[in-house]
């Protein structure tokens, strides 16, 4: 689910206008242009914007040589997010000034992400300043034209009419290119003074994040299977696949793959593109796994190895708030189990095809015994990032048969 607050019934007030008897009627934020204009002629938030930092050149000068935009952003975001130590305070106006934060390498996000704004203004990016919510602290309400809907600074850079970047350096493993998830499906306030243009602007990812896993393994006569996985992250998938890695280290990383099954021990771990943020990332994984169940005539395959999917996590009946992922989702897992001499299929799961009547998730299973190898492929897609709590009875029932259908084993049988 998304916050407490979006969750919350609840009457909020706002003062719009004053009319004092006998005297002039004063309107306040009523409109998003003044709120946009308040933010302008804050010391804490537009008085900080031009504000000049120590050695700022060296970065600046740096940028400018860079080719093209994208070559500029990436490098500035870098830059600012590998010196400055977010504080882990969370507020759309700055407390110390961004010259004493630059100074001393650490700050509130308004202060990191308003650098951030300056330095990538100063090497010729068109870049603007924006306010935004968190995940945590609530959707925005767009007709609510109120500041205190607001908890975060960040970087709003239109690209083309298609695409933009919202950029915010105080995670240490976000990217330049992915509109931080805790931002997703709220909307943020930019500011253009030079156009004197304030507007509000929807925050979604419109492309699926993807995953796609395939195993290329050999089924032991002893029950037992040895391998190779090639996964591929995308997006989000990416960003937290490294952040897991880098922040509990490769022996928690290597028992969460395994989803800490101890019949799977992998013997080797490899990453490519984890520091190119344009790149999915790659992992190249041995593995062997002892077969529960096998004995010396039949042979048991559960083939959802190496994924997400391994349990339900929609158990209950009912549910009082809506299902928000955020983003939408593809899953893609492929196997090709060779069959050990002496063996055949004895009981293979179905291919199956099966659709939510709205069309916003689908799972395809398809499994077929070809060349002395049995060939699983599965595909899940997720074409919604919200499932509404009234429809909740359908999901609940769909993701049950899912989960079963992944979770039925091969056997092979000794012949």
């Amino acid at each position: 689910m998304s916050s407490f607050a979006d969750n919350l019934q609840s009457l909020r007030f706002q003062l719009v206008s004053v009319r004092p008897i006998g005297g002039f009627a004063t309107t306040h934020s009523d409109t998003w242009a003044k709120v946009g204009g308040i933010l302008e002629d804050d010391d804490d938030f537009g008085g900080q914007l031009k504000r000049k930092l120590n050695n700022e050149e060296i970065i600046i000068n740096k940028a400018k040589l860079l080719k093209t935009d994208d070559d500029k952003i990436a490098y500035v975001f870098n830059e600012v997010k590998n010196a400055m130590k977010w504080n882990g305070i969370d507020r759309w106006y700055t407390n110390d000034g961004t010259y004493r934060a630059w100074e001393n390498k650490t700050g509130n996000s308004a202060e990191v992400n308003l650098i951030l704004y300056h330095l990538l203004k100063q090497s010729g990016v068109q870049a603007y300043p924006m306010v935004v919510s968190t995940r945590e602290h609530g959707k925005v309400v767009p007709y609510f034209t109120s500041l205190v809907q607001f908890n975060r600074a960040v970087v709003y850079i239109p690209v083309d009419s298609t695409k933009n970047y919202v950029l915010d350096a105080t995670g240490k493993y976000n990217t330049y290119n992915e509109t931080p998830a805790e931002l997703l499906n709220s909307s943020g306030l930019y500011i253009d003074k030079s156009k004197n243009v304030y507007d509000i602007i929807y925050l979604k990812k419109s492309l699926p994040v993807r995953q796609l896993v395939f195993i290329n393994a050999e089924i032991k006569p002893g029950g037992k299977l040895e391998g190779t996985v090639e996964i591929s992250s995308t997006g989000y998938n990416k960003i937290n696949a490294i952040k897991r890695y880098k922040t509990d280290g490769e022996k928690k990383y290597t028992d969460y793959l395994r989803a800490d099954d101890n019949n799977l021990k992998i013997s080797s771990l490899k990453f490519e593109n984890m520091d190119v943020d344009t790149l999915p990332l790659k992992q190249s994984i041995v593995f062997n796994l002892d077969l529960a169940g096998s004995d010396e005539n039949y042979i048991y395959l559960n083939p959802n190895l190496f994924t997400s999917l391994k349990t339900n996590q929609f158990l209950s009946e009912n549910r009082m708030t809506d299902i928000d992922f955020g983003y939408l989702q593809s899953y893609s897992i492929s196997g090709l189990y060779k069959i050990p001499a002496g063996y055949k299929a004895d009981a293979l799961p179905k291919s199956v095809t099966i659709v939510m009547p709205d069309k916003s998730l689908s799972f395809k299973r398809l499994v077929a015994e070809q060349d002395g190898a049995i060939v699983v492929r599965y595909s899940i897609n997720y074409n919604k990032q919200k499932y509404d709590k009234a429809d909740y009875p359908y999901f609940h029932e769909f993701v049950k048969k899912m989960h079963e259908m992944l979770n039925e084993q091969i056997i092979l049988k000794k012949s």
